[in-house]
């Protein structure tokens, strides 16, 4: 009987099922090595899909291989069954039939990848009849072959391309769902790369990684098909609420990773569609049900965010104290409880939140500060008597508050201080273009002259030629001053008594006259 004819495409993967649950990965590989030094020197088939072979050792085994019922087969070596010399006939036998060796060394690795490479296409078409929960059970079976890789931009992009199959599938979903699923999609993969974590130590590659995950779900909530209308999947948002809740539950420490995708969900899908105070009590209603699990730092933050949409501000701080979270949770946390107060005009609470949370925002995260700020403006526009509270926090914020403070006096036109706060720092007018001191130059001129002046007087008492050279434009504006003010003869005077305190610098006199400053 031919060889050939022994197996086919139909047999190969429940042949291959045998081997993975008869055979260890150590006789696996040793049969390989026999493999690769061609030990197996006959094969010969025969009806009934038996295989007699025979493999060269220490001595030499005659292995009958029964591909039908792989556990009847047998070996003439002292292990008798299951042994390197059968592993190794297995493996021959497949490469001369053109399949791969190494799917049969890698025996269980290769079924899981035949499994999801062959899911049925009835399971992607029952796809938009699963909740989401079903869903995330699929998404598991479908990438059951795909090991996780120590570099994890690699195992994400082989998640991903896996992913993208069912993509290409036509699967009849509507394009709300379609969303709804391409967003399940990603939060698969952030829970494939939690639970590796959860397995391995974390470096800043892997931690790098799973950030940025989450900064593309973040992405996705602001991406929306214009078709999209939420009012459409009521059951899914449901369920997607479930889903997320229980990442809260489970989210430990204070990086309040879950937090930003469960508030990213109401900022985008919810708020904008639904009545938010009504959605708000059924969300705080399923968190206090004893099934809910113990409550997390994120969870309680999730709370106070709820509580805040329905204007229950005491309450929601509350919630923020209740587990001795206030002590550990990271200033940009609590930038999400002044957006809702700040967009239903809640201003005189927004301005109670910004000041019992401004000891948070006193370090160097200068974006979290300008972000806090941003509502400070805000509510110092609405409320002006909080003015005077905004200016003291910007003074206990010192010195990490100095460049919000320079944008704010130079916003309102308050040229003194500002050029005060640039003389105190040491700057110079080439610190700026241009433009930024012409309205100063235009509306108060005489406000830059101490500016000009201390300037001036640095770069000379640095004593080399390029910084004459500087000290010599500088005099050139000065001078440009002084005559807009129609105060020449002050000017004569200071230049006068320059030249004279500065008489033995012979460079400096050298780079005035090629200025054309003096004769």
């Amino acid at each position: 009987m031919s060889l050939y004819s022994a197996l086919d495409d139909e047999q190969w993967p429940k042949l291959l099922e045998q081997v993975a649950s008869s055979f260890n990965e150590v006789t696996l590989s040793r049969g390989f090595n026999y493999f690769k030094q061609q030990r197996v020197v006959s094969l010969i088939s025969s009806d009934g899909g038996i295989i007699k072979a025979r493999v060269t050792g220490t001595e030499d085994y005659t292995v009958t291989l029964k591909l039908h019922h792989l556990r009847t087969s047998s070996c003439s070596c002292p292990v008798q069954s299951f042994c390197k010399h059968m592993a190794a006939v297995i493996m021959e036998l497949a490469d001369r039939l053109g399949y791969p060796a190494s799917q049969v060394v890698n025996a269980k690795h290769s079924v899981r990848r035949l499994a999801a490479a062959s899911a049925p296409q009835a399971s992607l078409q029952a796809l938009p009849g699963m909740d989401v929960f079903g869903w995330h059970k699929l998404l598991e079976q479908y990438t059951a072959h795909i090991q996780p890789s120590y570099d994890q931009g690699v195992y994400v992009e082989m998640l991903r391309h896996q992913l993208q199959k069912i993509r290409s599938a036509s699967v009849p979903f509507t394009e709300t769902d379609r969303a709804f699923f391409e967003l399940h999609q990603s939060l698969f993969i952030l829970h494939k790369l939690k639970e590796q974590n959860s397995r391995s130590t974390v470096n800043y590659y892997t931690s790098f990684m799973l950030y940025r995950i989450y900064d593309d779900t973040h992405m996705q909530f602001k991406q929306l098909p214009a078709s999209f209308d939420i009012t459409l999947s009521i059951e899914r948002l449901k369920q997607t609420l479930a889903y997320v809740r229980q990442l809260l539950t489970a989210e430990e420490g204070h990086k309040y990773l879950d937090y930003g995708l469960y508030t990213a969900l109401w900022t985008y899908w919810i708020a904008p569609y639904l009545d938010t105070k009504h959605w708000a009590s059924q969300e705080i209603g399923s968190m206090e049900q004893p099934t809910a699990g113990a409550a997390s730092a994120s969870l309680s933050a999730a709370k106070a965010f709820l509580l805040l949409q329905q204007q229950k501000s005491q309450e929601a701080w509350a919630a923020l104290e209740g587990i001795d979270m206030l002590a550990k949770a990271p200033a940009s946390l609590f930038l999400s409880f002044l957006k809702p107060l700040s967009d239903s005009s809640q201003w005189e609470t927004l301005i109670e939140w910004l000041l019992k949370i401004a000891p948070f925002f006193y370090s160097k995260n200068s974006g979290d500060f300008q972000s806090y700020m941003v509502y400070w403006k805000a509510a110092a526009d609405h409320v002006p008597e909080a003015e005077p509270h905004m200016w003291s926090v910007l003074e206990e914020a010192m010195p990490h508050s100095v460049s919000i403070i320079e944008d704010m006096l130079y916003e309102r036109q308050d040229w003194k201080p500002w050029l005060e706060l640039q003389m105190m720092q040491g700057r110079s007018p080439f610190d700026h273009r241009v433009s930024v001191l012409q309205p100063i130059e235009k509306e108060a001129p005489e406000l830059l002259l101490p500016f000009y002046h201390q300037a001036i007087e640095h770069y000379v008492s640095l004593k080399n030629r390029q910084d004459y050279k500087l000290a010599v434009k500088l005099l050139k504006r000065l001078a440009k001053v002084y005559k807009k003010m129609k105060r020449t003869e002050r000017w004569d005077r200071f230049f006068a008594g320059f030249l004279e305190r500065n008489s033995r610098l012979r460079a400096l006199h050298e780079e005035i006259k090629k200025g054309k400053l003096s004769e």
